[in-house]
């Protein structure tokens, strides 16, 4: 008799529990939410999310309080938000970085551990050289890198960044072995070759988009499978050299990620008002600005499109042998 008096109390408990935290999922949000930025202030990642935040902060009818925690590739700001509660009040607002801190070493922690509430803007890779170059295709400069071995000056961001990845895509599919320069950031890439202290880069398109209409430098191909909208003079990479195909679409991304263990109502609140932000033509306009374009996947595409992402990159950056650690050890299977 006891027993059952006991289990009938737990019954009841665990019926008041869950009653409760479907009240509090109805009602969310309550009170403001903090938003963790990867990045610091000024950067393409903290300008666009800010931008969709302030969207996503009107319509829910509270504040999101945004603080930068850059740091370890964004391990900061990921051990940070997966320490606090799995209840809405903390999002985070990340780029692509975390896919691979496990084959980097930086941290235990990627996008496995959060749930994607949205991917709301991405941009491409761009080759660039300066705008009085010898090389105007980049079939020119390909032919060149293989006639010199390590003697064409590519201009990089650092082991496991755009520049290094995508070099690693070229290795692969063209053989080139460039002689790679790391610089402090991509605005320091785009100065070296523009003061000729590099022959060539590789960075986002935000990167080098000013330069570009300005006039100082010349794209020679976009790192992407189709025609980049107001890029349309600019080849994709895929018309001169198809085997990329394997590879794209593939290029940095932001978006916003709750630790996993959240209620699915709210999850699915946060993902319809960042659908509706994504949609307002302000912060579509602000994309194109930042040499961005708006993403808008949610749900199961865009844990798929997270894990593609993570494929890729973790594999080429092993194979170029930028990291010894190898995703067979976290179960990440060689993309086909």
């Amino acid at each position: 008799m006891k027993k059952r008096w006991i289990a009938g109390l737990l019954a009841a408990a665990m019926v008041l529990s869950l009653g409760t935290a479907k009240v509090k999922a109805a009602d969310y949000p309550e009170r403001d939410i903090q938003g963790s930025i990867m990045w610091s202030a000024g950067g393409v990642c903290d300008t666009v999310s800010r931008a969709i935040g302030a969207i996503v902060q009107e319509k829910l009818g509270v504040s999101i309080i945004f603080t930068n925690r850059a740091g370890s590739g964004g391990g900061v700001s990921t051990a940070y938000v997966n320490a606090q509660a799995a209840d809405g009040y903390e999002i985070l607002f990340g780029a692509e970085n975390p896919q691979i801190a496990k084959i980097m070493g930086t941290s235990e922690l990627d996008y496995d551990d959060f749930t994607p509430i949205n991917l709301y803007s991405t941009t491409y890779g761009a080759v660039s050289v300066a705008k009085d170059s010898p090389y105007e295709t980049l079939e020119q400069l390909v032919d060149d890198i293989l006639a010199k071995p390590g003697k064409v000056i590519m201009a990089t961001t650092g082991a496991g960044g755009l520049p290094e990845t995508v070099a690693a895509m070229m290795a692969d599919i063209n053989g080139t072995e460039p002689n790679m320069i790391p610089f402090d950031g991509e605005n320091e890439c785009m100065t070296a070759i523009m003061g000729h202290n590099a022959d060539y880069t590789i960075t986002t398109l935000g990167s080098a988009a000013s330069f570009y209409e300005s006039g100082d430098i010349r794209i020679l191909a976009m790192i992407h499978n189709d025609k980049v909208p107001g890029y349309e003079d600019v080849p994709y990479i895929t018309e001169t050299y198809p085997d990329f195909e394997k590879y794209l679409p593939w290029g940095p991304f932001y978006g916003a990620f709750v630790k996993n263990g959240t209620d699915e109502a709210i999850v699915s609140k946060l993902t319809e008002v960042f659908r509706e932000a994504n949609a307002d033509p302000a912060y579509q306009e602000l994309n194109t600005a930042k040499g961005c374009f708006p993403m808008d996947i949610s749900g199961e595409e865009a844990v798929e499109y997270l894990k593609k992402y993570r494929a890729v990159t973790s594999w080429l950056l092993f194979d170029s042998g930028v990291t010894e650690i190898s995703p067979e050890g976290f179960g990440i299977a060689r993309p086909e």
